[in-house]
């Protein structure tokens, strides 16, 4: 390709990522709904940069107007909020702060993919990789402008710590593994991963696990010093104390064995390493070992956590969502595929096992598909480059034609026709109808009214805290156990007065086209709120205020 547009030979990573930031960036724009709040996680994490410029402390992560009166501790971090503060800060305007954020980490995405596509297949893998990033409908969302929740900043993160081993520089393949796991825990596999292929340096170049293991120790400490605070109680759902402890006394045991002279010792070590760390884990909080959630409420199994589509199983998703399935882990799996085409070489095999970690992730929770996906993403351009290498006087259309079918934009049409287009089109229109119930017009029915605390369904509360200045039951959160399961009682229970009463609610919100709605009214008692607003039935301690489109709003009677 290089050789057919000779000034091509001198594009860079950087220059590619700019130029693909900049075709992204209107497209994105473009294509926007509109709101700029898209999902629950990004209106809640504006409440959260809100509240921190309004001078919130630093480590108070307390959302005082969720789970009314008593609030809620938040589970998420200080290093997606402090950028955004920052860039709202210095722009002044939210709205910049939530289409530039995204548009970046899309950038610093495309910048990483180039560098990992040039060390897997050369300059002519590292151009295919910026057209394949940007057919790539499955990551659309994850970088859309308003989309401020942390998966696109853990994204990219982790795909540094994947460059990081792949060019052998160990101090920021470590680097990126902490940042990744101060921000959110869902980039555990991956940290994992790192780690274990930084040990196997001990083989042959001890000198670089030596400066992996202290970089990663310093690093977690550092990290929870800045973020968590000493003061924090260690925890299974966010980076804590525990998380600290583990980095820290991993890091500076691999760096240890780093140290010793001969390689059989140096792998003979790992072993009791590990042993070390595993029984330091059981002392200091072994419930960590049921996961992220354990400890939490065994009643949210059922009414929550079961319900939340980006954890369930591909196989369970896919019956859902057919064409999602084939565009997001339908193209994970052909992209890592693909990458046994690529030039064989110890960098194809680190990327390799990096894609087969996350696909392995997807398979049982799939929202671990754009880590799939980004992860194999260099290996396919190395692979396409590699295929149509001896293709000489006509290697360019062969190309262009081998992205178009590779990239998932053609994985989307086969996926949108598997489907088919009346179940398609119905499935969209009620993703629509859902996403309004949390949409300006909707919560704008609280506005011009005495502030007070809404009992609505549990994806309705982070909007309602970013567009109002009201209070809410609860949150689409673990942490939330009271409030979800006062919501439930409140909704489908038979004694809905009794949640009004303890939390003195004000006012009521439904919306007949969330998933809630046919949840409750079909789980729920035949006596419970839910089923007496589907049967047309107002009790007399509400009054009905006003309605937009499935939306309605009720006031307590006192």
């Amino acid at each position: 390709m290089a050789r057919v547009f000779p000034s091509l030979r001198i594009a860079t990573p950087a220059m590619l990522a700019m130029v693909a930031g900049a075709i992204f960036a209107p497209a994105a724009l473009w294509l926007g709904q509109g709101d700029a709040l898209l999902d629950t996680d990004s209106a809640m994490r504006l409440v959260e940069v809100r509240d921190l410029l309004a001078g919130q402390p630093w480590f108070d992560m307390t959302q005082r107007r969720m789970n009314v009166p008593d609030g809620l501790v938040m589970h998420w971090s200080r290093l997606v909020d402090a950028p955004l503060a920052l860039l709202v800060r210095l722009s002044g305007s939210e709205s910049f702060a939530m289409a530039a954020w995204p548009l970046l980490l899309f950038a610093g995405l495309a910048f990483v993919i180039a560098r990992l596509a040039l060390a897997l297949g050369g300059r002519a893998a590292m151009l295919v990789s910026m057209p394949l990033l940007l057919l790539c409908a499955a990551l659309f969302g994850t970088f859309a402008p308003g989309n401020i929740d942390h998966h696109g900043l853990e994204l990219v993160l982790a795909s540094v710590a994947l460059l990081g081993l792949v060019e052998q520089r160990p101090r920021l393949a470590a680097i990126a593994v902490a940042l990744a796991l101060g921000v959110a825990l869902e980039s555990l596999p991956y940290a994992l991963v790192a780690i274990l292929l930084a040990a196997l340096w001990l083989r042959d170049a001890p000198g670089l696990a030596f400066d992996f293991g202290m970089t990663l120790a310093l690093a977690g400490a550092a990290i929870f010093l800045a973020v968590v605070g000493p003061g924090a109680a260690p925890v299974c759902d966010s980076y804590s104390g525990f998380h600290a402890m583990l980095l820290a006394g991993g890091g500076a045991g691999l760096a240890v064995l780093g140290r010793l002279p001969a390689q059989q010792l140096r792998l003979a070590a790992l072993l009791p390493l590990a042993v070390l760390l595993a029984g330091a884990a059981m002392l200091v909080n072994p419930a960590c070992f049921g996961g992220p959630y354990a400890g939490m409420d065994a009643r949210l199994g059922p009414i929550f956590l079961a319900r939340i589509n980006e954890a369930r199983p591909i196989w369970e998703f896919a019956r859902m969502a057919p064409s999602e399935a084939v565009a997001g882990y339908g193209y994970g799996l052909f992209a890592l595929l693909m990458t046994f085409k690529a030039p064989p070489a110890r960098a194809r095999t680190i990327v390799q096992v990096f894609a087969l970690a996350a696909l392995a992730v997807a398979t049982v929770q799939v929202r671990a598909v754009p880590f799939a996906i980004v992860f194999a993403l260099p290996g396919l351009a190395a692979a396409l480059a590699n295929m149509t290498r001896t293709a000489t006087g006509r290697r360019l259309p062969l190309m262009a034609v081998a992205i178009l079918l590779s990239g998932d934009t053609s994985f989307a049409f086969a996926g949108a026709a598997l489907e088919g287009p009346t179940h398609l089109q119905r499935r969209v229109a009620d993703f629509r109808r859902q996403q309004d119930c949390a949409s300006a017009s909707a919560i704008g029915l609280l506005n011009g009214r005495l502030s007070g605390r809404v009992a609505a369904f549990v994806d309705q509360g982070p909007a309602i805290l970013a567009r109002t200045g009201d209070s809410v039951l609860a949150g689409p959160y673990h942490r939330d156990a009271a409030g979800i399961l006062d919501t439930y009682a409140l909704f489908a229970g038979p004694d809905p007065r009794a949640v009004i009463r303890r939390r003195r609610i004000d006012y009521v919100m439904t919306c007949s086209a969330a998933p809630d709605w046919s949840f409750y009214r079909t789980r729920g008692s035949m006596g419970g709120l839910v089923a007496m607003f589907a049967g047309g039935r107002i009790p007399a301690w509400l009054v009905r205020l006003g309605q937009a489109g499935d939306v309605t709003l009720y006031a307590v009677r006192r």
